[in-house]
């Protein structure tokens, strides 16, 4: 401890104090209740935020916790680690610490990628054992530009180009607005402490790259390149914003949701948009905007340009999108688990998204139009086990009034059942015997002829949500 000079805070001051602290009103405003979990690696951005959000806390010991990713891929990140423990003992503030393995990281993952991905679920873990709100991290403008040319590189496409968001779940970036050298100016003037990253220098790092070979040169050429780039980058969110609020008045009003969540968007209104604002329409609802790269994009444009009713495309986020004759159709696409209950007289049972129950006391006789209501030949099921379960394909029955037998996935076609109508379609069978394609038709075997004596009737009620 006695190796480094630690400032005191009261004594902590600069240039761009006020314009810092001005944006601290602004994102800290409704928080004040809030507990935080500051992300510090021991670089002197953490630190500087570090100082920085203790100074506007005067609290701060009741609302600040230190959280620091020990990544392991260095041979000297034991120095980072001990140095974090050191400012969390100067600033009296509890600090947790967590360690990464990366031999954990699969062939083909990127060790960018996979640390980023790792430190933020430890920072989480953190957070929810601390019962913390929020984790702030020491991202600024320089990042923003880096990420911003990053994702160019990626064809990452127009939300992609949006940057970092400054407050993104339970994530807050306080110093985003302002630059690198704004802050190296605070970090210089005070002489605040901090370990260096030599990892930094390696440009086989993409992220590295991009800082010491694309944006330093330039920022020596044009002392305005930060400044400008955000600008561009705010401008392209404000964009985003805009084109979030007309695709949300056109999903209000030509668009629905069932009970069971999925989305129904009218067909014909849908077709009049533009490429881009159909596109932005199905991220919006399949959660994926901002993720999506070119070839998801051209995937994407192509299937809905063919406009083939019938048609599905299954996304990264596991949503099915299906091209139906009047709507485009959206839902999770959950494999059902498979299941078999027994149906008995008397009883009532849920099943999937029915009611169903089974009766031996019929006096007269009628016939209805209700196909979740059917009469059959009790005799000829009598004694025999009654199992609800969902279709299978290879399933086969022989539909009421025909001699031979029909494949059920052919009489779903044949009914123009949808992918997520098939998905959820059940049948009721006797001693392994489909019955009744719940719905549609029942099994000629059970029909009701002049012999029969015994009637039963099968009723199913759709549940409502």
């Amino acid at each position: 401890m006695n190796n480094y000079y630690f400032p005191d805070l009261s004594n902590i001051s600069g240039d761009n104090f006020v314009k810092i602290f001005e944006h601290f009103n602004f994102i800290f405003k409704d928080k004040t209740k809030d507990r935080f979990l500051i992300a510090t690696s021991g670089g002197p951005d953490s630190i500087l935020l570090l100082y920085l959000v203790c100074k506007y806390f005067p609290d701060y010991k009741n609302k600040i916790i230190i959280g620091h990713i020990n990544h392991n891929i260095r041979d000297d990140s034991g120095i980072d680690e001990e140095f974090v423990k050191i400012i969390g003992k100067v600033f009296k503030i509890k600090t947790y610490v967590r360690y990464l393995n990366p031999k954990n990281k699969l062939k083909n993952d990127n060790l960018e990628a996979w640390a980023r991905s790792e430190r933020y679920k430890c920072l989480n873990l953190i957070l929810k054992e601390t019962n913390s709100q929020w984790i702030i991290t020491a991202h600024h403008a320089n990042d923003q530009v880096e990420t911003f040319l990053g994702n160019i590189a990626k064809k990452s496409g127009l939300f992609g180009l949006g940057g970092i968001k400054e407050i993104n779940g339970n994530i807050i970036r306080p110093l985003l607005p302002f630059s690198k050298n704004d802050l190296s100016k605070i970090i210089k003037k005070n002489k605040i402490p901090s370990v260096f990253d030599k990892t930094n220098n390696n440009n086989n790092f993409n992220r590295n790259f991009i800082r010491n070979k694309v944006i330093k040169p330039w920022e020596r050429r044009d002392r305005y390149l930060i400044s400008g780039i955000n600008y561009s980058i705010n401008f392209i969110k404000e964009w985003q914003e805009t084109m979030m609020f007309f695709i949300n008045e056109f999903l209000n009003h030509h668009s629905k949701k069932t009970k069971n969540n999925t989305t129904l968007i009218n067909k014909n209104h849908f077709k009049n948009l533009p490429i881009l604002a159909q596109l932005t329409s199905l991220q919006l609802i399949t959660d994926s905007i901002g993720i999506l790269r070119k070839k998801d994009f051209n995937d994407i444009k192509q299937f809905l340009q063919k406009n083939k009713v019938g048609s599905t495309y299954k996304t990264k986020s596991d949503f099915i999108i299906l091209i139906d004759r009047d709507s485009i159709i959206i839902d999770k696409f959950i494999p059902l688990k498979k299941s078999n209950l027994e149906l008995q007289i008397g009883k009532n049972i849920r099943f999937g998204d029915y009611n169903y129950s089974l009766s031996n006391n019929v006096d007269e006789v009628s016939f209805t139009s209700n196909p979740n209501q059917e009469l059959i030949d009790f005799d000829k099921i009598k004694n025999k086990k009654l199992i609800l379960r969902n279709w299978e394909f290879g399933d086969y029955f022989t539909p009421l009034g025909m001699h031979g037998t029909q494949k059920l996935s052919d009489l779903l076609i044949n009914n123009k059942k949808n992918i997520f109508q098939k998905n959820t379609q059940t049948v009721l069978t006797a001693n392994g015997q489909i019955i009744w394609v719940c719905g549609l038709r029942i099994d000629n075997s059970v029909s009701i002829t002049r012999e029969t004596k015994n009637y039963l009737e099968i009723k199913r009620a759709c549940i409502q949500a």
